[in-house]
């Protein structure tokens, strides 16, 4: 059996993702994990086989006091959640980005 992570709980592509694989839970765990509480710092990603990660703004217009954010969670949580997947052994790490 596959074990997935998706990253960005909540989300409608996580969520959708979650739906459509249901009809396959014979051959697959799905886990999400809510990437703003920072405790997904201390989450074993070990245990997976994919991380999916979907967390991330989007539709939102950047505003110039906003910036900062949007680097933070769309360029900075990217790089460390991948990071941390690689380091962990993760075999397949797949980012979704608008």
């Amino acid at each position: 059996m596959k074990r997935i992570l998706i990253t960005g709980a909540n989300s409608y592509i996580g969520m959708s993702f979650e739906r459509w694989m249901s009809q396959y839970s014979h051959n697959y765990v799905i886990d999400t994990l809510d990437m703003r509480d920072p405790s997904w710092q201390d989450k074993d990603l070990s245990l997976y086989d994919v991380v999916f990660h979907v967390a991330g703004i989007a539709h939102q217009d950047a505003k110039a006091d906003q910036e900062e954010l949007y680097y933070k969670v769309n360029r900075d949580l990217n790089i460390e959640v991948a990071k941390k997947a690689k380091s962990e052994g993760v075999k397949q790490f797949i980012f979704m980005s608008s």
